[in-house]
C-alpha cells in the first residue's frame, strides 16, 4: 500500500470534522439571526412592564393616622419617629397590600409580612418594601411620596 492510503482515513476525519464545525456555526448564528429580534423584544416588554409598575406620585395628609395606612400606590407608616412611606407592591409577587395588623404590613395573597422600617417580618418574600421618597408639602402641611 502506498502513503496516499494511510494519510486518506485521516483526511477524511478532518474534513468531515470541519464539515461538522462548519454546520455548527451555521446553526449558531441562524439560531441568533432567529432569536435576537425575540430576545430585544422581550427586553423591551419586560422594560416597560417595570416601568409601569413605578409607582406615582401620592399625597398624604398630615393627619394621616398612626400605623400603617394604604393610600393609593403608597402604604405610609407614621410612627413615633415620623412618617415613612414605602411602595404598596409586594416585593414577592407584586400583589398590592392594602392593610396593617399590630404595626405591620401584610400582604394579602400569600401572608408575607412587613415591619414599621419596611423589613421583612414573616415570609414568602423575601426582600424589603421599595422606600419611596418623601418631600413636605407646604399647602397641605402633608408629604407628597415619589418613587425613589
Amino acid at each position: 500500500m502506498s502513503a496516499d492510503s494511510s494519510r486518506n482515513p485521516r483526511s477524511q476525519l478532518e474534513h468531515a470534522t470541519r464539515r461538522r464545525d462548519r454546520r455548527r456555526v451555521l446553526r449558531r448564528a441562524a439560531a441568533w439571526a432567529i432569536g435576537a429580534p425575540f430576545a430585544t423584544a422581550l427586553v423591551a416588554m419586560l422594560n416597560r412592564h417595570r416601568e409601569s409598575r413605578q409607582p406615582e406620585a401620592v399625597q398624604i395628609p398630615a393627619d394621616v393616622p398612626d400605623g400603617f395606612s394604604a393610600l393609593g400606590s403608597a402604604l405610609v407608616f407614621r410612627g413615633q419617629d415620623g412618617v415613612r412611606a414605602y411602595s404598596s407592591r409586594c416585593p414577592h409577587l407584586g400583589c398590592r397590600i392594602d392593610r396593617g395588623v399590630d404595626d405591620r404590613a401584610v400582604c394579602p395573597c400569600h401572608g408575607s409580612s412587613f415591619h414599621a422600617d419596611g423589613t421583612v417580618a414573616t415570609g414568602p418574600a423575601t426582600r424589603p418594601l421599595v422606600t419611596l421618597r418623601l418631600e413636605p408639602d407646604p399647602e397641605t402641611g402633608g408629604w407628597t411620596a415619589h418613587a425613589p
